[in-house]
């Protein structure tokens, strides 16, 4: 191989690890969801799609991205490798009064609502940990 040769492999190589590190960046930094089910009806229909900015702070009437509960236990510390995401609306945060219950929202809690009051929300799952909260919607497609 000429040096020429050798320079051009070494671009491409350099260019595909660019593009690797930056896709990895974006990850980290932004999330796209699929809307299934009726639950957020009508602010969001089932295929719609949510892009999501990774964050830690949310607000009341925020709409967020976070890790389905078990089924059975609820929302777990550890979000597992696996779990589907789910989209809610932030409806209380620590130390407000939960909607229905007037108890006050654990600390590094929040309170999740469904928009349509046939989804599953915190009603049945209890406040869920913000360590499990993605991020906050920005823009639906």
């Amino acid at each position: 191989m000429t040096s020429s040769e050798w320079l051009a492999a070494l671009a491409l190589i350099v260019g595909v690890l660019l593009m690797a590190e930056s896709v990895r960046q974006l990850r980290r930094r932004w999330l796209l969801v699929r809307v299934e089910g009726v639950s957020m009806e009508p602010a969001l229909r089932d295929g719609d799609e949510v892009l999501a900015k990774r964050t830690r702070r949310f607000a009341t009437g925020d709409v967020v991205v976070v890790a389905a509960p078990d089924p059975d236990l609820g929302w777990a510390e550890v979000r597992k490798a696996r779990a589907p995401w789910w989209i809610k609306r932030v409806a209380a945060g620590p130390g407000e009064a939960m909607p229905g219950t007037g108890d006050l929202v654990p600390l590094d809690h929040y309170f999740l609502l469904s928009d349509n009051p046939a989804g599953e929300d915190s009603r049945r799952h209890g406040p869920v940990p913000a360590a499990l909260i993605a991020g906050t919607m920005l823009r639906k497609f």
